[in-house]
This record gives structure tokens, C-alpha cells and sequence, in this order.
């Protein structure tokens, strides 16, 4: 009997152990990890990088922007390639004061306005690219929106028109309005981001005439730009300045990498 006792006791020990070594399966105290991947193609050469966090201790070295994490959206992806004058369009021709070869196209993941993520195309300088794929990124894990994003070729190459759509572009080969000086657009390094919401305010002017609305900048309509926002954050984080803070007319879908 004292033998039974003793395997009953061990097999009630061993039992004890294996629910002991048994791996937790509480979901909600698992590590989560959300993937951040972008992808440069220039010409002929293409790198991917990724970024993951995880709730475990990481070597990997700190991003030069931190951006906020996102759970649960797909990961961010961008492509930047070289462009020609056929894909360019009505946007440049001969005379702009850039090169072709000195433009770049990105193509990259953006939030819209319906809250799910879509591709977008932008044309900006070579020398810009980069940090507007960092832009972009920021945008996309604040999940700022973006009602469209592309070239604006799309509209024949007309600013108003961009504008009147909302819509979100570099590249353009234009003077500054009522000037014969060049825009910063026409150097692809400015941005407009949604305009109709952002328009230009000088006094009584608004620049589109159909963004008059939200030149009440108390209003906080989808897309709207307000100092120290992400938007304002995710350029200046890049070196960019912001024409809503222009002390002469406020530019609030401006951003360029001069700040004029």
C-alpha cells in the first residue's frame, strides 16, 4: 500500500508539472508586433528596409523620425522610380527650370478620407524623395487624411483644378499666381496637401474661391491643417516649412523645403 501511495503521489507531481511547463496561451498578454516596411526603387536599384517593435528588449538602432505605431493597418509601402517627360505630361516641358532626370515619382501608402488605406503618387526633386517618403510614413501612421494624391497632370497640369478636387501635389512647372517668378512646385520641392480644405487666405482673397469655408481655420473638418499637428510635425520633422505660419497671407496646403 505504502508503494501505491507513493507512485499515486508522483503521478499527481508529474501531473503537476506538465500543467506547470504548459506555454500560456492568453492572447492579451502576448507581444503584438506591427511591421513598418518601405520600399526606394531609383532606376535600376532597389532597397527595403523594415522596422518591427516588439514588447521584447531590441539592438535594432532608433529611427532618425519617430513616428507614432499604428496596430492593426497594413504596413506603409513606398516606391520611387525615375519618370519621364511623356509621364509628366502637361506638368513640365521644355524651359521649366528642372531637368526631368532630376524628378522622381513616389508611390505610397495613404489614408483617405472613407478611414482605409490607398496608394498615392506624387512628383518631387531627386534631392527631396527621401524625406518625403518620411513625410509620408509619419502621415500614414497618424493616419492623417489624404483625400487624393496625384500627379496633377491628371488636370492638365491646371492648379485650380487640382485644388477645386482636393487634391493632394508636388511637381508643377508654374510661376507663382499673378507673377512671372517660379513657384517652388516648379523646383518639385513644395507640397500642397488637401487645398480645398487648406486654401490660400489673404484678407478677404481665398485661393480656391471654393475652399472660402475653411478659411475659418476654428472649423476641424477632415483634412484640415492646424499649427503643431501631424501634418505641420511630419514635414518640419524633415526640415520643411509650413505656409500657415506665413506672417503675410496664410498658405495653410502649403509646405516646401525653402519655407516659401
Amino acid at each position: 500500500m505504502a508503494l501505491v501511495a507513493v507512485a499515486v503521489a508522483l503521478a499527481a507531481a508529474g501531473a503537476v508539472l506538465l500543467v506547470t511547463r504548459e506555454p500560456r496561451t492568453d492572447l492579451a498578454g502576448a507581444a503584438q508586433s506591427v511591421g513598418s516596411t518601405t520600399t526606394h526603387v531609383d532606376e535600376s536599384t532597389t532597397t527595403t528596409s523594415s522596422r518591427t517593435t516588439t514588447s521584447a528588449p531590441t539592438t535594432d538602432p532608433v529611427p532618425t523620425t519617430a513616428v507614432p505605431v499604428t496596430r492593426g493597418a497594413p504596413p506603409f509601402t513606398s516606391s520611387t522610380a525615375a519618370v519621364t517627360a511623356d509621364e509628366l505630361g502637361a506638368s513640365w516641358h521644355p524651359g521649366c527650370p528642372v531637368d526631368v532626370e532630376l524628378l522622381r515619382a513616389i508611390d505610397a501608402s495613404v489614408w483617405g478620407y472613407d478611414g482605409a488605406p490607398h496608394q498615392g503618387r506624387i512628383i518631387v526633386h531627386a534631392d527631396q524623395a527621401e524625406r518625403i517618403v518620411h513625410v509620408l510614413e509619419a502621415l500614414y501612421s497618424a493616419r492623417f487624411p489624404i483625400e487624393r494624391m496625384t500627379p496633377i497632370d491628371a488636370y492638365g497640369g491646371d492648379d485650380q483644378a487640382s485644388m477645386r478636387a482636393n487634391n493632394t501635389s508636388g511637381f508643377n512647372c508654374r510661376y507663382v499666381a499673378g507673377t512671372t517668378r517660379w513657384s517652388e512646385h516648379a523646383f518639385g520641392r513644395a507640397i500642397d496637401v488637401n487645398p480645398l480644405v487648406n486654401p490660400y487666405v489673404r484678407g478677404s482673397s481665398v485661393d480656391p474661391p471654393e475652399g472660402a469655408a475653411y478659411a475659418d481655420r476654428s472649423r476641424t473638418d477632415t483634412g484640415m491643417i492646424h499649427a503643431g499637428d501631424a501634418a505641420v510635425r511630419a514635414f518640419a520633422a524633415q526640415g520643411w516649412g509650413w505656409g500657415g505660419s506665413w506672417s503675410s497671407g496664410k498658405d495653410y496646403q502649403h509646405f516646401s523645403a525653402s519655407g516659401r
